[in-house]
């Protein structure tokens, strides 16, 4: 009991991590009360136990299908920034090292974010963007979903969106295609915060792409907008385009 008590005030502190790593990869007892620290009311305890639990799960497999419920779950009630942002952490690994498991989860997942209150939707929020890093194909499911969203008129589901697509395009740049007209639309939304935000993503994305860059360069020289923000936002965006442009050429 000392031994658990340990670990546990260990993980709560932050220490000795490494150690609590190697005894848990050979002692399925240890292994065992980590998974249960899970559920420990101290967000640190179970913030560490999961960063550990998620790197012995890379050899070992089994762990993942057991875990993703287990992860669902404590997505939900995560009142931590820093909690939150190591289950979504795990969530994208298991998007990209078992993503049989996870394709089940997007629609329950994207559900929870259409329905949920507001702290669900920004915790699912957390762990859609990092699945939609790591393996954006899983997304294909709900890419109507992020179309609607970048028309509708809410302008919280325009941001969201936009967070998702740029989030899809840090991994592989043909799942963002789709929505580029919808997007460029959005430069003239009469919300001046989405206007100022598809800027951002456009910009952002266009780091990653060297024929959007250009195309984007365009759009931005020729816009003429009247809000201070969305000017400032695409001065700055510019500014960061034409620098890499120089470099490239």
């Amino acid at each position: 009991m000392d031994e658990e008590f340990d670990i546990r005030e260990a993980l709560a502190n932050g220490e000795h991590l490494e150690k609590i790593l190697i005894m848990a990869k050979y002692d399925e007892e240890v292994l065992k009360k980590l998974i249960e620290l899970l559920d420990d009311d101290l967000w640190t305890v179970a913030k560490n136990a999961l960063s550990i639990i998620m790197v012995i799960a890379k050899t070992r497999e089994e762990l993942y299908e057991p875990l993703l419920k287990k992860l669902f779950a404590l997505l939900k009630k995560s009142e931590a920034i820093p909690l939150t942002q190591e289950i979504a952490k795990a969530f994208g690994q298991m998007a990209k090292e078992k993503p049989e498991l996870v394709r089940s989860m997007i629609p329950v997942l994207f559900a929870n974010y259409r329905i949920g209150d507001e702290k669900t939707r920004i915790n699912v929020g957390y762990a859609l963007e990092e699945i939609a890093k790591a393996n954006p194909m899983l997304m294909a499911n709900i890419a109507r979903d992020f179309a609607n969203m970048l028309s509708s008129r809410n302008r919280e589901e325009k941001l969201t969106a936009l967070n998702f697509i740029e989030a899809m395009g840090e991994n592989s740049f043909k799942y963002v295609n789709p929505f580029l007209p919808r997007i460029i639309n959005l430069l003239h939304d009469e919300d001046e915060i989405v206007r100022a935000s598809a800027v951002e993503a456009l910009v952002h994305l266009a780091t990653l792409n060297d024929k959007l860059r250009k195309v984007v360069i365009k759009r931005l020289e020729d816009l003429n907008d009247t809000s201070e923000l969305v000017n400032k936002v695409v001065k700055e965006g510019l500014s960061r385009l034409l620098l890499l442009e120089s470099h490239s050429s």
